[in-house]
C-alpha cells in the first residue's frame, strides 16, 4: 500500500477562492479508493512530520497574489524530497520567486501572463498519445490559460480558448529522475462532480508510482 501525503491549502497556505478542505477531502477519498494510505496535511509542520515516509507528494494547495511568507521554508522541505509528485489546480501559482519548483513540476502560473476565464462550462481534450482512450468531456472548472509549460513536458490535456487556440491543462514531466504531474483541473467540489477530474489522479498516480 502506497503512503501518500497530501498538502493542503487552507491553514498556512490559505486564500479566499479556493475550497481546500473540501477538495483535498474528495482527492485522499479518490487516492484511498485506489489502495492508497493518504494523510491530509495543511500545515508546514505537518508536511515535515510525514514527507519522509511518503511514497508520493500531493500538493493542493496555492501561493495567492503574491509570493507567501512561507515560500523559502516550503521551498527548503521540497527541494529535499526526491519522489514523485502530483500538483493540483492552483498549485501551478506557488513559489513564484523559485526556479527549482518550476524545474520540478515541469511548469507554472505565470504572474501578468496566466489567466482563467469566470468558472463555467469547460470542454477538455486529449493531446497526447498516452491518454488517447479518454474522450473529450464537458465540465465545469476554471479554465486555465497560458500556463508556462516545459517543452521537456508531455502535454496531456488541454482546452481550446474562443479563438481556437489549445492551452494546456496536465501534462507529465521527468526532472533529474524525478517524476511529477500536474492537473489544472479541479476548482471545487463540482469540478470533481465529473469523472474526468477524479480518473484522471487516479491515472496520474499511477504512472508517478510505477
Amino acid at each position: 500500500m502506497s503512503r501518500v501525503v497530501v498538502f493542503s491549502g487552507g491553514a498556512d497556505y490559505a486564500d479566499p477562492w479556493h475550497p481546500f478542505a473540501e477538495t483535498s477531502a474528495i482527492v485522499a477519498d479518490v487516492l484511498r479508493e485506489d489502495g492508497g494510505d493518504v494523510t491530509v496535511v495543511d500545515t508546514l509542520e505537518g508536511l515535515v512530520a510525514r514527507i519522509d515516509a511518503a511514497d508520493l507528494l500531493v500538493i493542493n494547495a496555492g501561493g495567492g497574489t503574491a509570493p507567501h511568507p512561507l515560500d523559502a521554508r516550503l521551498a527548503e522541505i521540497l527541494a529535499g524530497y526526491g519522489g514523485p509528485l502530483l500538483a493540483l489546480h492552483v498549485a501551478a501559482t506557488l513559489l513564484p520567486e523559485y526556479a527549482a519548483w518550476e524545474a520540478r513540476l515541469g511548469g507554472r502560473w505565470v504572474r501578468g501572463v496566466t489567466f482563467h476565464p469566470e468558472r463555467g462550462p469547460l470542454r477538455v481534450r486529449t493531446v497526447s498519445a498516452s491518454v488517447a482512450d479518454l474522450p473529450a468531456v464537458d465540465t465545469v472548472d476554471e479554465a486555465y490559460t497560458e500556463l508556462w509549460v516545459s517543452p521537456e513536458a508531455d502535454v496531456l490535456l488541454a482546452h481550446d480558448d474562443p479563438d481556437g487556440v489549445a492551452h494546456a491543462l496536465a501534462w507529465a514531466h521527468e526532472n533529474d529522475g524525478c517524476r511529477a504531474a500536474y492537473s489544472a483541473l479541479g476548482h471545487d467540489a463540482e469540478a470533481y462532480a465529473s469523472p474526468l477530474a477524479p480518473d484522471f489522479i487516479r491515472r496520474l498516480t499511477r504512472w508517478l508510482l510505477a
